[in-house]
This record gives C-alpha cells, sequence and structure tokens, in this order.
C-alpha cells in the first residue's frame, strides 16, 4: 500500500528514513483500523494521520538522543571553543584592573 504523497517530506523533516516511514504509516492504519472499525471513513483517516503524527515525532525524538561517547565529546569541543574567549575576558579584567591602580 502506498502511503500519502507528502510523506517523504514528513519523513525528512523529522529526520528519518523513507521506509521507517512506510513502515509507520503502516503501523498507524493498523492502528486507526483497530481504533474505528471501518477503513476508509473519515474517521479512519484523521486517525490515522493523528497516529503516524505521533509516531514520527517518537521515532525523531528517540534517534536524536546521543550517546554518552558522543555526549562527553561535544561538552568537550564545547569547552575548547569557549576557551578563547575566557582568555579575552581574563586579559580584559587584568587590563581593566591594571588601569584602575593607575589612576589611583
Amino acid at each position: 500500500m502506498n502511503g500519502p504523497m507528502i510523506l517523504p517530506w514528513i519523513a525528512h523533516k523529522a529526520g528519518i528514513s523513507e521506509a521507517r516511514a512506510e513502515q509507520l504509516w503502516r503501523e498507524a492504519l493498523c492502528h486507526a483500523t483497530e481504533q474505528t472499525g471501518w477503513v476508509g471513513t473519515s474517521e479512519y483517516w484523521e486517525c490515522a494521520e493523528a497516529r503516524l503524527h505521533q509516531l514520527i515525532e517518537r521515532e525523531s525524538r528517540a534517534s536524536c538522543l546521543p550517546t554518552p561517547e558522543i555526549s562527553s565529546w561535544v561538552r568537550l569541543q564545547s569547552r575548547m571553543a569557549h576557551l578563547p574567549l575566557l582568555v579575552a575576558e581574563s586579559w580584559s579584567l587584568a587590563w581593566t584592573r591594571m588601569l584602575a591602580a593607575k589612576a589611583l
């Protein structure tokens, strides 16, 4: 069964593959069939679409969780990126204090 034409766009926006989005679409259709008992009604399609959005949101959140190794590496890179700013701040404070000491 083909999914909605917008399914590839939704998958790309959520950061998941089109194949996985099609699997989620089939799961949403099964859920809608169980919930409504009828196939093809407007209630059925609304239920399927709502379930698809729930499943894709869950899938995209699950795929965004970094592993501990990656998160520690990202923290290290963040600290390294902030070092020049910390050095500049320290120099400016030292310079300001030196000028204030000379003024007294």
